[in-house]
């Protein structure tokens, strides 16, 4: 019982907290200027965050908003709540996959933040998306893309693809690995934020909304230089950045993919895997 009504309260405040961001959205956003818009989203995703009882620590250096260079981050992916730990602290443009667009509000919210959508079953997407990451970096927007190309329980990291890494290559840009991981109270792995299976939005609310402190650690790595390099070897180099940090082996030689549910495996073409 008193789990239950701690669930009850949780999805309460995150009602209200989308309610806010809504009206936020369409009342002050159209009017704010750069430094302001990205204030607000940082306390929004603070907010956020906060209401699940996540705490974040970070380790490294966000991408600068002084930066001279163009900048794709890429990491390891758990769960949409991903996005908000990095809101947290830098100013990202993601790319997410077509189906983000529809989830109630926070949908609405990813499109007015400039996410760019893939069609996961349409592999010449790609394509497009492509073109979208190079105007975005012309722009000196810093893109995120997450190469698994699916979430996972976090026990894993999954081979990164090269699908979406071109533009890094072809801009000259600095390539930031980023690892993410959850911990409960006790410093171990914590699979409640994971975002897998046959899961809902909703259903994931819901374990949330429990609100159980959890630490969310975002570490930035070392920085690659894409220039010179093709996008096999940046995607490599970043898997492998990644991995190291989170003390996971090397992959096995046929890098089969353990650990992702039949449903996300099968959905992502080869061709656009490193789209989400």
């Amino acid at each position: 019982m008193r789990m239950l009504v701690r669930r009850s309260l949780g999805v309460t405040r995150v009602a209200a907290h989308l309610a806010r961001g809504a009206v936020t959205l369409a009342v002050v956003m159209p009017f704010a200027g750069p430094a302001r818009r990205r204030r607000i989203v940082q306390r929004w995703s603070e907010g956020v965050l906060r209401i699940f009882g996540l705490a974040l620590d970070v380790h490294g250096a966000p991408p600068d908003a002084g930066r001279q260079r163009p900048v794709v981050l890429v990491g390891n992916h758990i769960s949409w709540i991903d996005i908000y730990a990095y809101l947290c602290v830098a100013d990202v443009q993601f790319v997410a996959k077509s189906e983000v667009q529809s989830w109630p509000l926070i949908g609405w919210f990813a499109r007015s933040l400039g996410t760019i959508f893939v069609e996961r079953d349409r592999p010449r997407d790609a394509l497009r998306v492509g073109d979208e990451i190079r105007a975005a970096l012309a722009a000196g927007k810093a893109v995120c893309v997450f190469p698994e190309g699916t979430t996972t329980d976090g026990s894993v990291v999954l081979p990164f693809s090269a699908a979406l890494l071109g533009p890094a290559v072809e801009a000259n840009a600095h390539v930031l690995p980023v690892s993410i991981t959850y911990r409960n109270a006790a410093g171990e792995p914590c699979q409640r934020v994971a975002f897998t299976g046959d899961a809902t939005l909703v259903e994931s609310i819901w374990t949330l909304a429990a609100g159980e402190k959890t630490r969310v650690q975002l570490r930035f790595l070392d920085a690659i230089e894409a220039g010179g390099l093709d996008r096999r070897t940046v995607a490599r180099r970043s898997e492998e950045s990644v991995r190291a940090s989170l003390g996971h082996p090397p992959p096995p030689i046929h890098r089969r993919r353990p650990g992702v549910s039949p449903r996300n495996e099968t959905e992502v073409p080869l061709a656009i895997r490193g789209a989400l």
